[in-house]
């Protein structure tokens, strides 16, 4: 769970504590029974954590919004 949470805020370049409240919500929309671990753990922990990820390169970009209703993606 950390290192797919810290791919996440190296792609969406988020901070620590704001990637904590993002992935919380993403796992309160999918009906998930799991809260994320608090900032301080998170950016202990991925000190230690080498998380190797290839972002694509600048060609076509998909929008992604979510909102009280669910993930909707668009483009």
């Amino acid at each position: 769970m950390i290192e797919a949470a810290l791919m996440v805020k190296g792609i969406l370049k988020l901070p620590v504590r704001e990637l904590e409240g993002f992935l919380n919500s993403v796992l309160t929309l999918m009906n998930v029974p799991l809260k994320f671990s608090t900032y301080t753990r998170s950016s202990k922990r991925s000190k230690n954590v080498k998380v190797k990820y290839r972002l694509l390169s600048r060609g076509v970009f998909a929008h992604v919004f979510i909102d009280d209703t669910g993930l909707k993606v668009y483009g």
